[in-house]
């Protein structure tokens, strides 16, 4: 049976608490930013326990799912599984299920309707939904020993691919754990390795944006990188495209196969990768290719990645906070025995391949989660 979401779930939108009212003991407040990757953390912010009794209505209780009305994040949802109860603050919404629904059933059809959410939500600058359009979304409700088992079944899905990515993220401390027993801590340097400036390891450049006017320019096929395409150590493509004319005609170039890359601005700061593919960047980002003679590339890209939240604290900047080509050369990179960096490279080659049949195994996962999702609220399933 197709059923509106206010007839079968209680939504309820949060409160506007000010930041004279933050604390730091009492009883935890969930902000929008709180929801990732379909779960709700929480951080240091508190309510006084005192006003509990004011804003009762704001209550999140151990299951309750929370869906951002506005931003970036709209449609995104996640469930409450924390014992001790919280307050929800503006912009988010909690969803709670009536005696209609299993609440794991609907965590997971939120999956469907988060799209439905962002096609709902309207804004120029950008889209917000209230809570009484949650409350007019379609949802399928078929009989709660049906709503049980779907729920079953998802949630095993679902607990096989956490445990996958969780794997995949175990290889990530793996790696950093190898860096710090052969190097040590690449900021405080307690090994007493001598340093080098990234410019003394290679011809550092920065890339070019063709004319936008120009639509041939980006009807191409050279890979043509932004700095947040710069988010895994290696690089096998690019979003846009752009023509050897484009190249000729403007201050973009083409980057060495093998040759670091490194965002430059703001939040993109020191973002890298190593391209495995001929292509070219914008202005954004420094890149070079290094002298495998001193160093070895997949050595420096940790070292960086490790030691970042130093490395970031140099940017420059009022409003917006950059580096620049300079800076990136200025910045001091720890130098071991070259053949030490080489056995370094060597294990993370080793764990990249084990991570990769992990991805490959996480996205068969994914496909099967998506398929079971389809046919369960297709009524398909059971």
């Amino acid at each position: 049976m197709i059923q509106k979401l206010g007839k079968v779930c209680r939504v309820k939108g949060g409160y506007a608490f000010k930041s004279t009212q933050f604390e730091d003991v009492g009883i935890p407040l969930v902000k929008i930013g709180n929801i990732v990757n379909n779960r709700v953390k929480i951080d240091d912010i508190y309510i006084n326990k005192n006003d509990l009794n004011m804003y009762k209505d704001f209550i999140i209780n151990t299951g309750d799912v929370l869906v951002a009305l506005s931003g970036a994040t709209t449609g995104k949802f996640g469930i409450y599984s924390n014992e001790e109860i919280a307050l929800l603050n503006q912009r988010v919404a909690k969803i709670v299920p009536t005696e209609k629904i299993n609440n794991r059933y609907l965590y997971h059809y939120m999956n469907k309707l988060q799209d439905i959410i962002l096609e709902t939500a309207k804004g120029a600058a950008q889209p917000n939904i209230s809570t009484k359009e949650i409350e007019d979304l379609a949802i399928y409700v078929p009989d709660m020993p049906i709503q049980n088992r779907i729920a079953d079944v998802l949630d095993k899905s679902q607990f096989l691919i956490d445990k996958r990515k969780e794997q995949i993220e175990a290889c990530d401390e793996l790696v950093k754990s190898r860096f710090i027993e052969m190097f040590g801590d690449p900021v405080l340097n307690p090994m007493n390795l001598p340093k080098v400036e990234l410019g003394k390891l290679g011809d550092w450049k920065t890339g070019g944006t063709p004319s936008r006017s120009n639509n041939y320019y980006f009807n191409g096929n050279i890979p043509w990188l932004s700095s947040g395409e710069l988010n895994n150590i290696y690089c096998f493509s690019s979003t846009e495209m752009i023509t050897e004319l484009a190249i000729k005609e403007s201050s973009a170039k083409i980057i060495e196969i093998g040759s670091l890359l490194l965002g430059m601005y703001d939040t993109a700061a020191l973002k890298s990768t190593i391209n495995m593919i001929e292509c070219s960047c914008n202005q954004a980002i420094a890149y070079a290719k290094l002298d495998e003679n001193l160093v070895d590339t997949i050595y420096v890209y940790y070292c960086i990645q490790i030691g970042k939240d130093f490395y970031k604290s140099q940017q420059r900047g009022v409003r917006q906070k950059n580096l620049n080509l300079s800076m990136v050369k200025g910045l001091g990179i720890l130098m071991p025995d070259l053949e030490l960096q080489n056995q370094f490279a060597a294990f993370v080659k080793q764990v990249d391949k084990l991570k990769f049949e992990m991805q490959s195994s996480l996205k068969e996962l994914e496909d099967n989660f998506n398929s079971l999702m389809q046919r369960a609220f297709n009524g398909e399933l059971f």
